[in-house]
């Protein structure tokens, strides 16, 4: 988190603030910051900042907590060059954060209209640099995370099939070599979908199923085995209802890449 905090801090401050050093006298100063509605993420992280410039934060919510329009979120106190000094970057991590956290939060309620016990993920389609933050602002939206990382799990995906050819060796030799490592292999239809669960993996993932498709994997997925079953590519918030009864988790790329911010904003007084 530190080295994080270094890199984004030289990136903005540069040699220095030159504007407030020239316009206002460093006096110590209120500010308060103000948003929403969101469910937020990033307070974690501002607070960070905030203890490396002396300010004080007072807040009466946490991460994940729901906030209602122009709330304040935050109250601060601390000499104004520092103050101004670091108010973009905390709102720019509190928009985009809590952004994901909000979306992933109306996802996450969509989804579970139809099938309470689904779960939402969040895949590594992540910025780079960003990637724990931006999962942990899913979490704090009702989310779960795909893999971290590569090494994380095994997940077998269409061009590890076009160059290997024979899923079921591949899906052996995974269960062989890393007996520890969840083992999901995707698959395009319906065929591929139950040679997957008949290999023994520990997850088939179907990949741009329509509903109707769906619906028809899963039952004919289930007759067979009882492997989880994910579904990814093409979902929406406003289709995700349709996927979830025929799902144990559902795999979305828009949670990180796609969610718009919320808004805040700092003024001092």
């Amino acid at each position: 988190m530190i080295d994080w905090l270094e890199n984004w801090l030289a990136e903005d401050v540069g040699r220095g603030d030159v504007t407030s050093q020239i316009a206002v006298p460093n006096v110590e100063c209120e500010a308060e910051i103000t948003g929403g509605p969101a469910v937020i993420s990033g307070l974690e992280i501002c607070n960070a900042i905030f203890t490396k410039f002396e300010i004080s934060a007072e807040t009466k919510f946490e991460d994940g907590d729901y906030i209602e329009p122009n709330v304040p979120l935050l109250n601060l106190i601390g000499y104004s060059h520092e103050i101004l000094k670091i108010e973009r970057l905390v709102l720019n991590l509190l928009c985009h954060l809590s952004g994901i956290a909000t979306f992933t939060s109306k996802v996450v309620r969509e989804a579970r209209t139809t099938n309470p016990n689904v779960e939402i993920l969040a895949t590594r389609k992540t910025t780079p640099g960003l990637r724990d933050l931006e999962k942990y602002a899913v979490l704090h939206g009702g989310g779960q995370t795909h893999r971290m990382r590569l090494d994380d799990a095994i997940l077998i995906k269409d061009n590890h099939l076009t160059l290997s050819k024979d899923i079921n060796s591949v899906i052996r030799a995974s269960k062989s070599k890393y007996p520890n490592l969840l083992v999901e292999a995707e698959a395009d239809d319906i065929e591929q979908a139950l040679q997957i669960a008949r290999a023994g993996a520990n997850r088939v993932l179907l990949d741009n199923f329509t509903p109707d498709q769906a619906k028809l994997a899963f039952e004919s997925i289930r007759s067979v085995s009882d492997i989880e079953i994910e579904i990814s590519g093409g979902i929406t918030i406003e289709n995700v209802s349709y996927f979830s009864p025929f799902a144990d988790f559902i795999s979305l790329g828009a949670l990180t890449m796609s969610s718009p911010s919320v808004d805040f904003s700092l003024h001092v007084f």
